[in-house]
């Protein structure tokens, strides 16, 4: 885990060492982020995407602003308050912040009776539904990394939304006891190039099959798990690869199969989630075997987490009746937007804001530079964590909040600062009689 080691001035820049990488989930603390002034921050250890072009976008700060027009920041609040007090049907959402940024947004939902979703809960709840139906046996990014004798990747390449996983959890020696050997399969998948190349000491087996049918693959390989004589081709991959493949998870010492959810398509990819526990639980019946959910772009992984523990339920919740009450399908964001009247969208990791109804009052907290299709009832610049200030976020397995230390300063307030303000400035309630 990083800690705050003093920054190494290289000529005018400055070099911050082992930074926290909080987009993507993986949680990659092992970055070197080279600051030019005046704040802009170069990645310079990794040729990862998502990290060079996230830490790289760091525009200065820019005034609040009501109904397009610049305001000082206290005009703002009062604005945002002001129509908050009058919702009948309002909406906290987008939710891309950190811990204590998640801990704000509910405590102003319960303010406000409030339904609570995140942008990036459809892929969340792709797993969640499943895992709240059936359960399941799950692994951990460290059990992978040092316990995993075969890694069976189901569906298309999670490098593609999360772009370290091979590099940082497949390839590298394990910190604990190695298993013998590792090989790495894919099923329904074609690996990515920079994939081939992080495991180009590992064996690698491509099974390419129909990623849109990874679910019928899946079961058929559970079924020759159960009965090799009842192996059958599916999703465009032969009977016979199938059956070799079944004896591969027979015979190894610790499977892993991991999928990302948001890569699934298909409006009911959580069927395809089922089918791969059902997998793994067959598995079991003949060697150790866990599943790896991967997900947790914008810390929705934290989000959850803080929600649960804070209500006892999930995203997708409404705390309108002084209950909490979740319901995945009503409480929907994108759903429920058809029938909220003010929206609360906060979206400290990234400057793409969803288009909402030319009828909804719409308060945006989010980083400089953010693209809106219509311009907000009012806009609150905030800054983004790990960048602007230190913040906590959860890894993808949910196991770890890994700390991001701040590396710039461009003045601007925190998603949690901003949120607490917004609470102070709502009319108070009336004392009971």
């Amino acid at each position: 885990m990083a800690s705050d080691q003093p920054t190494h001035p290289v000529g005018h820049s400055v070099v911050h060492k082992d930074v926290v990488c909080p987009f993507c989930g993986l949680g990659c603390d092992d970055l070197t982020v080279e600051e030019e002034p005046p704040s802009t921050l170069a990645v310079r250890s990794t040729e990862c995407p998502i990290a060079r072009e996230r830490f790289s976008r760091t525009p200065a700060a820019e005034p609040p602003r009501v109904a397009g027009v610049p305001v000082p920041l206290a005009e703002a609040l009062e604005a945002a308050a002001a129509l908050l007090a009058a919702a009948q049907a309002p909406m906290v959402a987008g939710l891309g912040t950190d811990v204590d940024g998640a801990r704000a947004a509910l405590a102003l939902a319960e303010r406000l009776g409030a339904v609570v979703d995140h942008a990036g809960s459809d892929a969340l709840y792709r797993n969640l539904a499943v895992l709240q139906r059936t359960g399941w046996i799950a692994s951990t990014l460290a059990e992978l990394r040092n316990r995993c004798d075969l890694l069976l990747v189901a569906g298309p390449d999670p490098a593609a939304l999360h772009p370290r996983f091979f590099e940082r959890w497949v390839a590298p020696a394990p910190a604990l006891q190695a298993p013998p050997s590792r090989e790495v399969v894919f099923l329904c998948s074609e690996p990515l190039n920079a994939t081939r190349t992080a495991l180009s000491g590992l064996p690698v087996a491509v099974l390419p099959g129909d990623p849109a049918r990874v679910g019928d693959a899946a079961a058929a390989l559970a079924a020759a798990l159960a009965d090799p004589s009842r192996a059958s081709g599916a999703a465009g991959i032969g009977a016979e690869d199938i059956a070799a493949l079944a004896e591969r998870l027979r015979k190894a010492r610790y499977v892993v199969v991991a999928w990302a959810a948001a890569a699934l398509d298909g409006p009911h990819a959580d069927l395809t989630v089922e089918r791969l526990v059902h997998l793994v639980r067959n598995a079991n019946r003949h060697t150790r075997c866990a599943g790896l959910p991967l997900a947790g772009h914008d810390n929705v992984v934290g989000v959850n987490q803080v929600c649960t523990w804070r209500f006892g339920v999930p995203l997708r919740m409404s705390l309108a009746g002084g209950t909490p009450v979740h319901d995945p399908y009503r409480f929907d964001g994108a759903r429920y937007a058809a029938v909220a009247d003010v929206v609360v969208w906060v979206s400290s990791f990234r400057p793409e804001i969803p288009a909402f109804p030319a009828d909804k009052t719409v308060i945006v907290l989010a980083s400089p530079g953010a693209a809106f299709a219509d311009e907000p009832a009012v806009f609150i610049p905030i800054g983004t964590p790990g960048i602007d200030h230190s913040a906590h976020v959860f890894r993808s397995d949910t196991v770890v909040a890994l700390r991001a230390r701040a590396l710039i300063d461009r003045g601007l307030p925190d998603a949690a600062t901003m949120l607490k303000a917004i609470a102070a400035a709502l009319p108070q309630e009336a004392p009971a009689c």
